[in-house]
């Protein structure tokens, strides 16, 4: 086999040597090939690093997992804070999280009316699965009137409360 003198000068002569020791089949495009595989999962490494569980004081890893999609009305709120916690590692796990649960169960509201965060849960479902085609008849279904323009009110309205859920300032 020809020495590998004409590889790309990103593969160190030490690393050729050993290609050409223990690869003495392989084709210049294999290597080649094999090389920019290694390049491209180096690359990715650095832009999504591996996830490893943050240690607890008494030494342990914590143990954080997705919570389970099936939810009641009263296990809602569990569901969503295991879901930020496993999302946020580096905050510890015994964090009082009484006001993200406050937050969470606190949607916008329209002409002063409070609406349930778990059937706005299962309207988004229904949207995520396509039984509602928009976010605008996800807002009236979930109770938000349609304009009053006796009132005054813009014929954007619904479209207001729905852009409100989708970008909610007290979540960000």
């Amino acid at each position: 086999m020809p020495p590998l003198l004409h590889l790309p000068a990103m593969i160190s002569e030490a690393t050729k040597r050993h290609l050409e020791r223990t690869c003495p089949s392989q084709s210049h495009e294999s290597m080649q090939a094999a090389q920019r595989d290694q390049s491209v999962a180096e690359a990715l490494n650095h832009i999504i690093p591996a996830r490893s569980p943050i240690p607890s004081q008494n030494g342990r890893p914590n143990q954080r997992s997705l919570p389970n999609r099936a939810v009641t009305d009263e296990s809602l709120d569990d569901a969503f804070v295991s879901f930020i916690m496993y999302c946020n590692p580096s905050v510890p796990q015994d964090t009082d999280t009484t006001e993200l649960r406050k937050t969470f169960r606190s949607p916008p509201k329209s002409d002063n009316k409070t609406f349930s965060t778990f059937v706005l849960f299962e309207l988004i479902r229904k949207l995520e699965d396509k039984e509602i085609k928009t976010w605008a008849q996800l807002a009236i279904d979930l109770g938000v009137e349609r304009p009053d323009f006796d009132k005054g009110q813009s014929s954007q309205k619904v479209q207001q409360y729905s852009v409100r859920l989708k970008v909610s300032p007290s979540l960000l």
